[in-house]
């Protein structure tokens, strides 16, 4: 499935958070590490030492987390150097090495290359066209826990969502997983007004039916999947906001990490994490797989 996992790094503990899960998901699916920081290029009006010096320094820093990482990971872990606009360069360097997946931390506050990587993961997120996960690490820079693998799949009938659960099941095949499939439909908005009941009635109506499709919905796929001897569970979340429902049921179901969807159109990239998928990042103690998919979808994910 992947080959070449790239983890960006910026001498920060909070980069460095990224590298336990990464690590792991080598090890299940067989891949290489692909350790890369960057070096900015300075002013003009700056010495050059400085930046011969901060090459030399990544250099060694590279260096040294990848020695830490070879005492117990048996694939090959590669350490270059990438120069220039932090998000290009790691664009331009995934995409020179064939990385399968980044897993970048999404902040950091390291003193290499200036501890762009804070910055760089949303700007990188939004237009790198291989899918990225995002790991945000504990605020003392301690890595989320890596021993489980249960993975939540949001759905909302789209072929969008649906290339993402294609991406979730071929990894979480390798890594085990429990697969949790959920819909969000809105609630029945609250009417205090005696005179609203009747209408109180048919928007409990509607619900029930889109509570009945969604199941339905989720039903087929998992049928599908458990035919291939794979552990799925569903479930039906009611909330006006999608992405806070997504939250919720990850939390309810201790998933290990999120798989959404995002837009593979070029036009769409501002909306990547402008959306839901930007709500849910942002409000996730886990991480988060983006996944684009290969081929344009006929409808988009909200």
């Amino acid at each position: 499935m992947y080959k070449t996992i790239m983890v960006p790094q910026d001498g920060s503990p909070f980069a460095e958070g990224a590298l336990p899960r990464a690590v792991r998901l080598a090890e299940r699916t067989g891949s290489d590490l692909h350790l890369v920081t960057v070096v900015e290029p300075v002013s003009s009006f700056t010495s050059s030492n400085w930046e011969e010096a901060t090459r030399v320094w990544g250099e060694v820093y590279l260096e040294n987390v990848a020695e830490r990482l070879r005492g117990n990971f048996p694939g090959k872990v590669s350490t270059p150097l990438a120069e220039g606009s932090p998000t290009q360069a790691l664009s331009d360097e995934a995409r020179r090495v064939g990385a399968d997946l980044t897993i970048m931390a999404t902040h950091g506050r390291g003193t290499v290359a200036r501890a762009w990587l804070g910055s760089v993961a949303d700007g990188y997120s939004r237009t790198h066209d291989g899918p990225v996960m995002l790991v945000r690490p504990g605020e003392s820079g301690e890595a989320l826990p890596v021993g489980r693998a249960d993975i939540l799949i949001p759905l909302d009938g789209s072929d969008l969502s649906e290339d993402a659960l294609g991406h979730a099941v071929e990894l979480g095949e390798r890594c085990d997983s429990t697969f949790h499939l959920t819909r969000v439909v809105p609630p029945v908005p609250s009417l205090a007004s005696p005179y609203l009941a009747e209408l109180v009635g048919g928007a409990e109506a509607l619900l029930d039916g889109a509570r009945d499709d969604a199941a339905e919905y989720l039903e087929a796929h998992a049928e599908r999947l458990r035919r291939r001897g794979l552990r799925v569970t569903t479930s039906v979340v009611a909330d006006q906001q999608p992405a806070q429902g997504i939250l919720s049921e990850a939390s309810a179901v201790g998933a290990d990490f999120i798989v959404m969807a995002t837009h593979g159109h070029r036009g769409f990239r501002r909306a990547l994490l402008g959306s839901t998928a930007d709500k849910v990042l942002r409000g996730s103690t886990v991480p988060l797989l983006l996944h684009r998919p290969t081929r344009p979808a006929k409808r988009a994910v909200s």
